[in-house]
């Protein structure tokens, strides 16, 4: 009896140890709606090293979009369509993250992992957006 017991512990810590580091992380949801002139959530709360998902929805008959100048991410990709080339006031090169999605009603997804915990400023790049308030943080956690 002794014998099984032991055998089944060693069992189940060899099927614990090979399947400990196959963990697939999901991705964090967001959603943001830009209207004319403001997104509906000032901030935006994330967690360091997980995947994010965020969901722009334009609204608003203007053009907006959502930035990030500087914060350290990697595996960024952006699903924007037809709006990726709109009137921002800065080089798309200098931005961080960005994505941009067409006025009424149109949606964006951008996919990053923010690596470093922090607060970082998000903003539309719209000429005069920003200056009127559509600005942001965007804070990632431990």
């Amino acid at each position: 009896m002794k014998r099984m017991v032991l055998i089944l512990a060693l069992l189940a810590l060899l099927v614990a140890a090979c399947g400990g580091g196959q963990q697939e992380e999901t991705a964090t949801d967001l959603s943001l709606i830009a209207t004319d002139i403001a997104f509906d959530n000032e901030r935006l709360e994330v967690g360091v090293n997980q995947p994010v998902r965020l969901t722009l929805e334009n609204a608003g008959a203007l053009e907006h979009d959502f930035s990030v100048r500087e914060i350290a991410v990697h595996d960024v990709h952006a699903a924007e369509g037809e709006a990726d080339d709109h009137a921002m006031t800065e080089d798309a090169h200098e931005l961080a993250l960005h994505v941009a999605a067409p006025p009424g009603g149109g949606r964006a997804v951008l996919e990053f992992t923010p690596t470093e915990p922090g607060e970082y400023e998000f903003f539309c790049t719209v000429a005069g957006h920003k200056e009127a308030g559509m600005v942001g943080t965007l804070v990632v956690g431990p």
